[in-house]
């Protein structure tokens, strides 16, 4: 005669090790959402765009310094967003460090809590208070 299998016994002992090795029985989340980083560019511009706290923006559109002109926030929610370093501007490869060309200005971007806020860039020269700016640059932001 066979001795009986116990496996049914076996299967509940090890349920009851794994439960009370997780925190006897608290909920352990599976996974937590990654933060991401997004980027926009010219292309966005008056778009409605999804983030989640926690994400990184960053916004590149085409800038020529050597003009005076610069891109700048000229509306920010700084309870939603928060704005990382200074601008950065990046040159072309080709050809690399020319005196008087274009590029791209960098800017970046951290959401801080859920909520729907514009941001809007102006590209000026900033000691030109009354002229209006060259190009603006507004995207509605909803963070989850």
């Amino acid at each position: 005669m066979k001795p009986k299998s116990n496996s049914f016994g076996l299967a509940v002992l090890l349920a009851a090790v794994l439960f009370s090795a997780a925190g006897c029985g608290e909920a352990v989340p599976l996974s937590t959402p990654a933060e991401s980083t997004i980027t926009l560019t010219e292309a966005y511009n008056n778009q409605d765009i999804p983030l989640n706290v926690g994400d990184t923006l960053v916004i590149r559109l085409a800038a020529n310094p050597s003009t005076g002109f610069t891109w700048e926030v000229q509306a920010l929610d700084p309870q939603m967003l928060e704005q990382v370093g200074e601008p950065v501007f990046e040159s072309p490869d080709t050809p690399p460090d020319l005196v008087g060309a274009g590029g791209t200005l960098v800017l970046t971007f951290k959401t801080l809590q859920a909520g729907t806020t514009a941001l809007t860039l102006v590209y000026h020269r900033p000691w030109e208070t009354d002229v209006e700016p060259l190009q603006v640059f507004s995207v509605t932001l909803t963070v989850k």
